[in-house]
């Protein structure tokens, strides 16, 4: 994982990828998680543990509570026991290890020995009717950048499927199931999330099969140019406003500019990232 001025690459993408809200309280229930209470943070005693797993990096950088990152690094695949609930540091959650010592949720892969989601996006709990789960009459919210373990069985991916990519490029996914009309995760007893609040399933990216955008105008035209794969626009031509399906995304050097591109479902063109007006909730996987 890169860092940019402490902010994790994993939190910018999931940032990017839809408009999250900014309040950043603790949850009201920690479901399949272990209740963690002001009176355990505030004991030596560990609350639990945390393995270190970033998909991108040999080795994970630490912070102090102001957000600094210190000189100590530690390498994937180590774990450490955690005290107390997790702290907000540089808008995104940690776990402190020691004194004045606190990884990233983004570097986390497992929590308590379970593998985890990272919510990127505030996100509702819901029961198996479509309820939001309530605790003390307040609804259940898990706050973006939280982790939080799940329950569920996975499996080679179908082509339809959310999918996560793991060794040698084998697609994998989470099962899932459907409610009204939308896909889900289970995190436990009649818990559910939205899977399109999730970027992330065992510290590995999640991408849709594909995705729903909406074109904006291009310099100010309503007519949005389409790109063959080299970069080069072709005679089809779409409309400001309208709704395209995407399902992978390639960048190329076009002169002088770089261009990141969306690829048309089911065609070999493609639209610059640009001229779309709405992004969409979930990555699509780079083009292969």
């Amino acid at each position: 994982m890169f860092y940019i001025a402490g902010i994790s690459m994993k939190l910018i993408k999931s940032i990017s990828l839809a408009a999250a809200a900014l309040s950043l309280t603790a949850p009201a229930i920690a479901l399949v998680n272990p209740s963690i209470t002001t009176a355990q943070a505030a004991t030596k005693k560990s609350t639990g543990t945390i393995t270190v797993g970033d998909n991108n990096s040999s080795v994970i950088g630490v912070y102090n509570a102001a957000g600094k990152q210190k000189n100590q690094k530690i390498k994937n695949g180590t774990t450490f026991k955690y005290y107390g609930a997790p702290k907000l540091i540089n808008n995104e959650y940690t776990y402190k290890i020691a004194k004045d010592k606190y990884v990233p949720t983004s570097a986390i892969s497992t929590l308590n020995g379970k593998s985890v989601l990272y919510i990127a996006n505030n996100s509702y709990v819901y029961d198996k009717n479509g309820k939001r789960v309530t605790k003390n009459s307040k609804r259940v919210l898990l706050r973006r950048s939280r982790i939080v373990n799940y329950t569920g069985s996975i499996k080679t991916a179908a082509s339809d499927a959310y999918r996560f990519l793991v060794n040698d490029g084998k697609k994998m996914a989470l099962s899932t199931k459907t409610i009204k009309g939308h896909q889900y995760y289970s995190i436990g007893k009649n818990a559910y999330i939205r899977v399109s609040n999730v970027s992330y399933v065992n510290n590995e990216p999640l991408y849709a099969a594909y995705q729903t955008v909406t074109l904006g105008k291009h310099s100010n035209e309503s007519k949005v140019p389409v790109y063959d794969a080299e970069g080069k626009t072709v005679s089809q031509e779409l409309t400001a406003g309208s709704k395209v399906n995407v399902d992978r995304t390639k960048t190329i050097k076009n002169g002088d500019q770089t261009l990141t591109l969306y690829g048309i479902k089911g065609q070999k063109s493609y639209i610059d990232m640009n001229d779309i007006a709405t992004m969409p909730n979930l990555a699509v996987a780079p083009e292969e």
